[in-house]
């Protein structure tokens, strides 16, 4: 607690003029964090507030592991409560140290905890940032020159009013965002400075030479220009330890990532919980398949005479003795096999060679693609061969299981082929419910049938179409020689298996709910922009399943997907959710933006599941062959998006925190109740 007051006390006087906070805050931290330490009670007398930034959370249900969340995924250093239920978050606390027995107040959503008092906050510190008073300006390093035109907030969040703006400098910006604790720090047309935690609300790279207003304090500075930052960092006054971070990994192991709850501080001693996720990042390790070879012993005796010698006895010799093991990973269980070689008996054995042309001919198997459909920067997994209709509908489960993680790793515009890869795999599905397709007099159902069809985009590298043949050709010498050779053949346990098995792919039920929201249009099987909902279901890796029966599927490697236990249900969905803001985000809010309201952007692949670029002013969306996806997609009337940006950023919003509530008491319904079936 020593260590805090010094850290408390230096940062009560920095005490900034009040300032406003224009941004939308990102939603709270779902994933697994260190648990914020009780830091103490505070006075809030307003002048300026203790935390600068209030949280829009409901107060009528408030908890300390709400509040948390909520800070932690903003990125602030301190997490407060107030008034039964008030959250506050800051990067300094600007208020005297009270007695902790100032705080009384119950919280709403939990009686047992205390939320401050009246004017009076319970202060929470993120460990993992470093102590301000380490930081100096000389700290901060240019990021260059940053947009900040959005219509919906700010690129940096807290506007630093109390700063004469005739007199601006980089150097006194600087330090006035170091004295509140931001990390980011810019300047703008000459005379406004701005700091923040974050970089919000779509801020993107611009051009060096919008930047080029020189500082009214210094002219041989400059200080951004028209809706342009010059933009500084202080990584030092940043989070070690980010929402979303994964410890390292060993090369020995993975340890899993996560956090318990203990009891609620009643004393400044006491340590706070972190927020209630139980969500455990899936782990495994893997097992190559080993080859040994251990020498043994020879004799003196030559092995192999010359021809020209005459041979009275066999002489002796002793190959090598060799053991070879592998370890395969089938598609639900792992199954291990041992290679030796068959004994043999010491006898000579008489070689004659004549031929002068020794030919090798080796069949090369067609080639698969490792990325199979490619989308901006992401690459899906191949999907599993099939020949008849039950394979063929799990390798649609496969394809479905996928999506999510197209949204999320494609990036932008790339994200915006996601849509052309959800209508294939909804095509494939197509395929299965017919029972594949009429080859001349007979019906087919496989896999090279239906992507011969349906060509996947940009596999890579390309698969080539059939096995081929090569045949090398090379002189021999002619040798007669008799080889008198001893084989000892050992078989040795191969070692034990760690690679995660996998069980037959699950189908794409989710256990968790689209919401419905007729002010905004979205309901289950029409989600805002099209983008859905990722699914939850049972968990593939057999390993895992026994304390994880669940898993959220938001990467084509479902090993690296998060996995709950059956309590966690209701977390999984709010990883769930929050995934699904983020693509909304990402990809509906952007083509909104980008679009201007016309129809959203894309890569500009002109092929009929896509987008069309028909100049540079006017991009509109092509017809998809695929209606059902098309009209959830887009409405279904060819027009494209028509929201605003700021529109479509509400709906994001809206859709999150009605996601939210709809699942908060899911409990999975019964499903997964045993590995390998129960969805």
């Amino acid at each position: 607690m020593a260590s805090f007051s010094m850290t408390a006390a230096l940062a009560a006087v920095a005490i900034l003029g009040r300032v406003q906070a224009w941004t939308v805050p990102l939603p709270p931290c779902t994933s697994p964090f260190q648990p914020f330490v009780y830091s103490g009670c505070f006075a809030d007398t307003g002048s300026p507030d203790a935390l600068s930034f209030r949280s829009p959370l409901d107060q009528q249900n408030m908890t300390i592991e709400t509040c948390v969340a909520e800070c932690k995924g903003n990125g602030y250093r301190y997490a407060g409560l107030e008034y039964y239920g008030i959250c506050f978050c800051g990067e300094t606390v600007n208020g005297a140290q009270l007695d902790d027995s100032q705080c009384t107040y119950p919280c709403t959503g939990n009686s047992s905890e205390i939320c401050g008092g009246s004017n009076i906050i319970s202060v929470y510190q993120d460990p993992t940032f470093l102590p301000v008073d380490k930081t100096t300006t000389l700290d901060y390093v240019p990021l260059g020159c940053w947009t900040d035109d959005s219509s919906i907030g700010r690129a940096l969040g807290y506007p630093q009013d109390q700063l004469n703006s005739s007199t601006m400098t980089t150097e006194t910006c600087l330090q006035a965002c170091k004295d509140g604790g931001f990390p980011f720090a810019g300047t703008e047309y000459s005379g406004e400075c701005y700091c923040g935690q974050v970089v919000g609300n779509f801020t993107s790279s611009a051009p060096a030479t919008d930047c080029a207003m020189p500082c009214n304090g210094d002219s041989t500075e400059t200080c951004g220009g028209p809706s342009r930052l010059s933009l500084y960092v202080a990584k030092d006054l940043e989070s070690l330890e980010p929402c979303g971070y994964v410890p390292p990994v060993s090369s020995s192991s993975v340890p899993p990532v996560s956090s318990s709850s203990t009891a609620p501080p009643a004393s400044s001693s006491s340590s706070v919980p972190p927020v209630s996720s139980t969500t455990t990042p899936a782990s495994s390790s893997t097992t190559p398949a080993s080859s040994t070879t251990t020498p043994a012993s020879s004799s003196s005796s030559p092995s192999v005479p010359p021809a020209s010698s005459t041979t009275t006895g066999p002489a002796s010799s002793t190959t090598p003795t060799s053991t070879a093991s592998s370890t395969a990973t089938s598609s639900c269980t792992t199954s291990t096999t041992s290679s030796t070689a068959p004994p043999t008996s010491s006898k000579p054995v008489t070689t004659t060679s004549t031929s002068s042309v020794c030919t090798t001919t080796t069949v090369i198997p067609p080639t698969p693609p490792t990325c199979e459909y490619k989308c901006g920067n992401w690459c899906s997994s191949p999907l599993p061969d099939w020949e008849d209709v039950t394979t063929c509908k799990t390798s649609y489960s496969n394809c479905k299981l996928q999506v999510a993680a197209c949204f999320g790793g494609a990036g932008w515009p790339g994200s915006m082929d996601c849509f052309a890869f959800a209508a294939w795999c909804s095509k494939s599905s197509d395929y299965c419910n017919s029972g594949g397709s009429w080859t001349g007099k007979s019906r087919v159902c496989s896999k090279q049938d239906f992507c011969g069809r349906n060509p996947p985009k940009n596999p890579s590298p390309s698969p080539s179409p059939s096995p081929s043949t090569v045949t090398i050709t090379v002189a021999c010498k002619p040798t007669t020689a008799i080889i008198t050779t001893t084989t000892t053949t050992t078989t040795t346990p191969p070692p034990p298996s760690t690679t995660p098995s996998k069980c037959p792919i699950p189908t794409p039920s989710n256990i968790c709910t689209q919401p419905t929201n007729k002010q905004y249009g979205y309901a289950p099987g029409s989600p805002v922009g099209g983008i859905e909902l990722p699914i939850v279901t049972c968990n593939d890796v057999k390993n895992d399943w026994p304390s994880s029966p669940f898993k959220l599927y938001t990467d084509s490697d479902s090993t690296k997907c998060g996995k709950y236990p059956r309590s966690g249900c209701s977390n999984a969905c709010q990883d769930a959710c929050k995934a699904q803001y983020e693509q909304c985000q990402g990809t509906y809010a952007k083509g909104c933006q980008q679009g201007n309201g016309g129809g959203g952007w894309s890569s500009g692949n002109n092929d009929d599941d896509g987008w069309q670029n028909k100049g540079k002013s006017h991009w509109r969306r092509r017809r998809s062959s695929t209606e059902i996806i098309a009209k959830r997609t887009f409405g279904g009337g060819g027009g494209g998006w028509t929201d605003s940006y700021s529109t479509a950023t509400n709906k994001c919003q809206a859709q999150y925190s009605d996601c939210v509530a709809a699942n908060k008491n899911t409990n999975g319904g019964g499903k997964c109740g045993s590995y390998g079936s129960g969805w």
